[in-house]
């Protein structure tokens, strides 16, 4: 039983930044159209660099998806709103 536990608890702490980025891409997707653009990136994130923009972007095609955002907070790249 302590595995199991053990185990949910390990998944549970590896979900919840990608829970917590959800919210966070929705904010940042002012258009709602499933892409994330530089200028909604500046909007949400005055902080970051276009630099962090294009290392996010990983197809380069100019606008963030959900899935690159999700890899760029996992990489470090960009932070989650907790810190």
């Amino acid at each position: 039983m302590t595995k199991d536990f053990v185990a949910a608890t390990f998944a549970l702490a590896l979900s919840l930044p990608a829970m917590a980025l959800a919210g966070e891409f929705s904010t940042m997707d002012a258009d709602g159209d499933g892409y994330v653009t530089m200028s909604e990136f500046q909007q949400a994130m005055p902080e970051a660099t276009s630099d962090t923009f294009t290392t996010a972007d990983a197809n380069a095609d100019g606008a963030l998806s959900e899935d690159e955002v999700a890899a760029a907070v996992e990489a470090g790249v960009l932070p989650t709103s907790d810190g």
